[in-house]
């Protein structure tokens, strides 16, 4: 496809296709976006309508093989591709796709495809073993959100200005995202309490027993990975939704 000639389709980071990766590693790791192309694409063009159809095509495959986690059947439409088993596996496919939107520099794509991405993660949290994997997977999509939100100096946003429809949808799925990253880490038998200071674990428990104690370390990493689910995001949503929630309100009142 030309629209990705200088830039090809990235490979699996390590962090999607390695589940060696310790639990800290992974609950602290944080995966950067490649650098956008510097001019956006342009509505209609062939450029734009090869990458939606390019992008449409990569999540129907994903939606076919989550959906054969559920099905006994041979395959569906003659595709042979595995379903899933790990969550790993999903976000091996997602994390690419993740970059292939970013590259596109262009908010109308990335917006909509990155809420879709996203609602994806959510979505099949609580069918899989609980995977640190999610952590650099939301990473990533945090820092799109978090940069197409965030004013710059001037109170401009990329020369975008994201909706308040559109703000509000992200909100949800990430409230909706930690909720489930919980439920899924406490359901996979990890202690899931979300904190937000690693001394709220320090005075905590100690008449516990070694063999709890031994358990610690990785708990604390999930717990502060779970706490960190589209934290940027949701500080630049926090502000922004009331800067523009109460203007209205005392406009309509």
């Amino acid at each position: 496809m030309d629209h990705l000639q200088n830039h090809p389709l990235p490979t699996p980071p390590a962090s999607a296709a390695s589940p060696a990766l310790s639990t800290a590693s992974a609950a602290t790791r944080i995966s950067a976006l490649p650098t956008p192309r510097s001019h956006r694409l342009q509505p209609g063009s062939q450029k734009e309508i090869a990458l939606i159809n390019y992008l449409d095509d990569r999540i129907l495959k994903i939606t076919r093989r989550y959906a054969k986690k559920f099905s006994h059947e041979g395959g569906l439409e003659k595709d042979d591709t595995p379903g899933y088993t790990t969550y790993d596996e999903f976000v091996a496919d997602v994390d690419p796709l993740v970059d292939v939107v970013w590259i596109s520099g262009t908010p109308t794509i990335q917006i909509p495809y990155l809420l879709s991405l996203a609602g994806l993660a959510c979505s099949y949290l609580q069918a899989f073993r609980f995977s640190t994997s999610v952590f650099s997977l939301t990473s990533k999509i945090d820092q799109g959100f978090a940069t197409l939100l965030q004013p710059t100096e001037n109170g401009a946003t990329m020369s975008y200005n994201v909706s308040m429809t559109e703000k509000v949808r992200i909100k949800s799925l990430i409230e909706e995202t930690r909720v489930a990253a919980v439920n899924a880490a406490s359901g996979s038998g990890h202690d899931a309490r979300i904190i937000h200071d690693v001394s709220e674990t320090e005075t905590e428990d100690d008449d516990k027993d070694t063999e709890e104690d031994d358990d610690q370390p990785q708990n604390m990493s999930i717990s502060l990975g779970l706490s960190r689910i589209y934290k940027r995001t949701l500080e630049i949503l926090g502000d922004s939704l009331v800067t523009e929630i109460v203007p209205q309100a005392q406009s309509n009142g």
